[in-house]
């Protein structure tokens, strides 16, 4: 893969939310997560979505949307959760 195709402020701005993550609950704590989190992950994306399109500018929102696509993506490569429970979920 050309990871050099990745724009800059894209990775600058989800490092950011990591990096503030990190000092309050703990370098890669996410790892750890069960399935439910990162089923939550799903609606925590779409309430960031919504939140930006609302104008709201009180933290850096697609960012925050960005750390939660990659904690699903993550999740389904490393077998926590699969693509079918995105669709089954309560």
């Amino acid at each position: 893969p050309r990871f050099d195709l990745i724009p800059f402020e894209f990775l600058e701005a989800v490092a950011e939310v990591l990096t503030c993550g990190a000092a309050t609950h703990g370098r890669y704590n996410w790892k750890r997560g069960r399935k439910d989190f990162f089923l939550d992950a799903w609606n925590h994306a779409f309430v960031h979505l919504q939140k930006f399109k609302e104008g709201d500018r009180s933290e850096d929102h697609l960012a925050h949307l960005a750390c939660n696509l990659a904690f699903m993506v993550w999740a389904v490569k490393n077998g926590v959760v699969s693509q079918k429970d995105f669709g089954t979920w309560r």
